[in-house]
Order: C-alpha cells, then sequence, then structure tokens
C-alpha cells in the first residue's frame, strides 16, 4: 500500500506542477525532507488533492488567498500551480487585491512580489505568456 501511496503522491506533484517543476519538487521532498515528514505529507497531501467535488482552478485560487492572507511564502508552489494550469496572471492579481483588502495589503505586496517572479520564471521556461 505504501508503494501504491508514493505512486499516487509522485502522480499528483506532476500533475499540480507539471512533468518538469513537479519532478523537481517530488525529488526535492524525497531526497531533502525527513522519512516522516516526507510519510506525512504522503499521508495528507494525496487524499486532499484527488479529491473532485471541487475544480482544481478553484483549490488553486483558494490555496492562494490562504497562504496570502497568512503571509505566508509557501503561497509560491500554488502560484507556480497557476502558471502551470494557465490560470490568467490578472485573475490571481484579483485574488490577490481581494486577500489584501480583507487580510492587509502587506501580504498582498508580499504575494504580488512571488506571482512576478513566478510567472516570469515560468514564461521564460515554458514560452508561454
Amino acid at each position: 500500500m505504501s508503494g501504491d501511496l508514493e505512486r499516487r503522491f509522485q502522480a499528483i506533484c506532476l500533475k499540480l506542477w507539471g512533468d518538469e517543476q513537479g519532478g523537481e519538487i517530488y525529488d526535492w521532498i524525497v531526497s531533502s525532507r525527513p522519512p516522516s515528514f516526507h510519510a506525512s505529507l504522503r499521508q495528507v497531501m494525496v487524499p486532499i488533492w484527488e479529491m473532485d467535488r471541487v475544480d482544481l482552478r478553484t483549490r488553486i485560487l483558494c490555496s492562494i488567498a490562504m497562504f496570502t492572507a497568512q503571509h505566508r511564502q509557501e503561497v509560491e508552489f500554488f502560484m507556480k500551480m497557476a502558471a502551470h494550469h494557465r490560470i490568467p496572471r490578472e485573475e490571481v492579481e484579483e485574488i490577490l487585491l481581494l486577500a489584501g483588502l480583507e487580510f492587509g495589503f502587506p501580504a498582498a505586496e508580499m504575494a504580488i512580489d512571488i506571482l512576478t517572479r513566478v510567472y516570469a520564471e515560468h514564461q521564460a521556461r515554458s514560452g508561454a505568456g
């Protein structure tokens, strides 16, 4: 079962961030995180990201809003998902404005800086607009 869970965990990484970045993130987790952390992440992440009642786009945008509201740098992971899934930058910016209004503009400013970098890196990697 743990082999199946690991395979599903890897598949989710590839689905969320694409083959290249998803592979890099998966390899980073496996190689740099303690085995107990990796096991816990796998146990939590797989069932949550395999759910299908809410579409992936909505989950990504909600995650961006939540991590922005918490002023957490981890918002970058979700912005990479948004770029990979071709969620227009303008839509993410609108979510950041809403988060800034409701939770404070310093958090939104931090997220805008990350958004600018992530979308530029994605465009450079893929040639996508």
